[in-house]
């Protein structure tokens, strides 16, 4: 090594030990890493946040909002190149962000100048001491106007083509994505993504961002009101029981003034919500078929939409994080790093659509507060519900309605033989027992249908071909499930009170109707239930007595209680919630 560049580095060394940390928020620690701390306030789920240093320790944040601690890559990601911050809430809520880091003390700066670049004068302009900007900013901000005005700026692909075959004719194709942002007038804002494509491609499950390339709306934002149109993420938190989150396509418009906030949506929901617990198997990292309502495996999982536990604690998604997934046949599959035994406890929330019905969702939430916030009240009405009168997945007729009309809550079927002639069916029957005769041998064509095993009289052989074994030897039986159209429907009302500085109260109701067959009048007599909890809160407080200072004391009582009947419409406790009161089994055998 030369000796010029051994003093380099040993200038170097001496610059990174002597730079001592700074600050209020930054709690020096021995060497040359110091930890930050900020505090900053939220307003929007998808905030981005500008933090104050460079040179952050990769991996080593904390992001809490409130009470709860964020999950890096689900709930933020941090890009440490440019020491930026992006929030991407599922749930719309604001507040207090904790944001607390390591940085290395590296006494650089971002810019380097040997010599400070002089400023282009303007030589037309008698006054030398204005400046020109560059020729790119001009002609960005031309090509700006010229086609939106000043305030807005657009981006995006057009796409022409001609296609041609031996087996077809001329074919032009086209395509258009756009993308436009800024301002339409004095406070108001639009933000757009259009196209006349339709790509029904789910994205892929193996990285911790999704990019949805079929996302389209239009978003108008004001002083007052917010309103969007297309595809969104719809959102809701701050209760008890009415916690709800979907992906829509409809939409939503908000209100405030001063302290009221109204927010209405109506939309058509694109999947539903399900809950699916299950034990891991000794061994097997993998693919565990996800399902749905009646255990049908042919559903399509929303991307992006998925939650998953193992044993009580949130995985990441990605290669190179805990498990990945396949949206288009519902198959989650756990990564070398996170190893599955046979007393793993997994537990996956998701949306799903089984496109047997269109889903339709109206909701509104009204919210106030009094006396500089000690008194708020919020309510909450949410409507999920499916077309029962026009059906997708198979056409409405006398005899399928007349099965679902007598079935109730119970599972619809309806005879899964239909007689087609001598030599032109696959089954023969003999003796009320539909016998496999081979393509183009019998008189029937049959679909059976799977009940669970035990549940029915034959069994899967090979590609079409089922045999008869006896009354509940087998899993199959000759008929159609018939998809029942449901509805759900939930009013929440809450009351918070803060009668001191010290002392919160708050109060919750919840009243929820749920219809498994809107087919059917039969056992609707259990459709609805209610549920409550009152709670009261003491704040930490110094406690002193003779003199001595006792130390910080705080006091809470709550009480919560569903009836049997009611019915969340979304997860409303935390994960394992029976497991850890000892209240039920919380995971099945799987």
């Amino acid at each position: 090594m030369r000796s010029s560049d051994f003093s380099v580095l040993v200038l170097l060394s001496a610059l990174v030990l002597a730079v001592p940390a700074s600050g209020q928020s930054r709690l020096a620690t021995p060497g040359s890493i110091s930890v930050v701390e900020l505090v900053q306030p939220v307003t929007a789920p998808d905030q981005r946040i500008a933090l104050p240093d460079s040179f952050i320790v990769f991996e080593s944040e904390q992001v809490q909002l409130e009470e709860r601690k964020l999950v890096r890559g689900l709930d933020y990601t941090l890009d440490y190149l440019t020491s930026t911050l992006q929030l991407h809430l599922s749930f719309a809520r604001t507040g207090t962000l904790r944001i607390r880091y390591q940085r290395l003390l590296l006494p650089l700066r971002k810019t380097h100048f040997l010599r400070t670049p002089p400023p282009i004068a303007d030589s037309t302009n008698a006054d030398s001491s204005k400046t020109v900007q560059p020729l790119s900013t001009r002609l960005a901000r031309r090509q700006g106007r010229k086609a939106f005005g000043a305030e807005l700026v657009k981006s995006g692909s057009l796409v022409r083509g001609v296609s041609v075959g031996s087996n077809q004719g001329l074919k032009v194709d086209s395509g258009l994505r756009l993308q436009i942002s800024g301002k339409v007038s004095e406070g108001v804002e639009v933000v757009a993504a259009l196209t006349d494509q339709s790509t029904p491609i789910q994205p892929e499950g193996d990285t911790q961002t999704l990019q949805e390339i079929d996302k389209v709306f239009i978003q108008l934002k004001g002083r007052q009101f917010n309103a969007t149109l297309g595809d969104y993420l719809f959102g809701l938190e701050g209760t008890e029981f009415a916690r709800y989150q979907r992906k829509l396509q409809g939409a939503m418009a908000s209100w405030q003034a001063g302290p009221a906030h109204v927010t209405l949506s109506g939309a058509v929901s694109r999947g539903k919500f399900r809950t699916q617990q299950f034990l891991g198997v000794e061994g097997k990292q993998g693919p565990y078929q996800l399902t749905g309502d009646r255990g049908q495996i042919d559903i399509i999982v929303l991307a992006g939409t998925e939650r998953v536990w193992i044993d009580g604690e949130p995985m990441v998604r990605g290669e190179n994080n805990d498990y990945v997934i396949e949206y288009g046949n519902g198959q989650i599959t756990f990564t070398r790093y996170r190893l599955i035994t046979g007393d793993s406890r997994i537990t996956v929330d998701f949306q799903y659509s089984d496109e047997r019905f269109q889903r339709g969702l109206y909701g509104m939430e009204a919210r106030a507060s009094a006396l500089d916030d000690r008194v708020q009240f919020k309510t909450t009405l949410l409507r999920e519900s499916d077309d029962k009168d026009n059906p997708i997945a198979f056409t409405l007729s006398d005899d399928y309605l007349a099965a679902l009309t007598s079935a109730g809550d119970s599972l619809a079927l309806a005879d899964g033989a239909v007689f087609v002639g001598a030599g032109r069916g696959t089954y023969r029957l003999v003796d009320s027992i539909y016998v496999y005769a081979g393509q183009d041998s019998g008189d029937y064509l049959v679909r059976f249908s799977d009940l669970g095993e035990g549940r029915g009289s034959y069994r899967y052989d090979s590609f079409g071909n089922y045999t008869y074994v006896g009354p509940g030897q087998g899993r199959y039986e000759p008929v159609v499930i018939l998809p029942r159209a449901q509805k759900q429907e939930l009013a929440d009302f809450r009351l918070d009170l803060r009668p001191s500085k010290n002392m919160r109260l708050s109060a919750e109701l919840a009243v929820s109707n749920r219809d498994d067959n809107l087919y059917s009048n039969r056992d609707d007599g259990d459709n609805s239930g209610k549920a409550w909890v009152v709670e009261m809160e003491l704040l930490p407080q110094q406690v002193r007595a003779f003199g001595l200072d006792l130390g910080t004391t705080s006091l809470r009582l709550r009480h919560r209680r569903r009836q049997p009947r009611y019915q969340d419409i979304d997860r409303t406790t935390v994960i394992e919630f029976g497991r850890r009161w000892d209240l039920a089994a919380d995971t099945p055998a799987s």
